[in-house]
């Protein structure tokens, strides 16, 4: 079996048609991953919370570098997964894990809450 110079061409254009669409799937993944989970510097995590009718007071760590300035948000969840409450928190440069504890104010009872939505700056 002879492998002509035409055969190569159609090799080569679709080896780099395919690497070319494997790089732009995996700079998506990359950007929509890094906007969904925040900040991958950054580990946030609810350690835990009480609940009354109109708030939940919660405590939760931040791990972060010190010099890094963080925000991030409490959400408070109903049982139909709808917001019903948010505060936004700030870590200032300075300061790594933080141990902190916070009330969130909300509009009906919550079943839950989580720490969300952390970015630098």
């Amino acid at each position: 079996m002879t492998t002509t110079t035409t055969g190569k061409k159609r090799d080569w254009v679709a080896y780099t048609v395919i690497g070319v669409f494997v790089a732009i799937c995996a700079v998506g993944w990359a950007i929509i991953n890094t906007h969904t989970d925040g900040d991958p510097t950054i580990s946030p995590e609810i350690v835990s919370w009480q609940l009354t009718d109109r708030s939940v007071n919660v405590r939760y760590e931040i791990g972060k570098a010190k010099g890094d300035d963080v925000h991030c948000a409490l959400i408070a969840y109903d049982t139909e997964h709808a917001e019903v409450g948010r505060v936004e928190v700030s870590v200032p440069p300075g300061t790594g894990n933080v141990d902190r504890r916070q009330e969130v104010p909300t509009t009906s009872r919550a079943t839950a809450v989580d720490v969300q939505e952390c970015r630098t700056g």
